[in-house]
């Protein structure tokens, strides 16, 4: 039987329920588009720019590691 015919409630009992989640899950819509990313991400470079590279390059790696929480 695929997890896709299966029911959630066979699935709890099989012990598979993740299983059952992520090939169940709809894929997601983008909020996005590419240019709306791009233009984005120059406004985040301008907010910076007066920084050198390498201190860009720990701001943002910091701001992605706050993202993460």
């Amino acid at each position: 039987m695929k997890l896709k015919e299966m029911d959630r409630e066979i699935a709890e009992k099989l012990g598979i329920l993740d299983e059952w989640k992520k090939e169940n899950r709809k894929p997601r819509q983008g909020r996005f588009s590419m240019e709306q990313v791009r233009s984005n991400a120059v406004r985040v470079l301008n907010v910076i720019a007066p920084l050198t590279q390498a201190e860009r390059k720990r701001v943002l790696a910091h701001a992605l590691r706050l993202n993460e929480v």
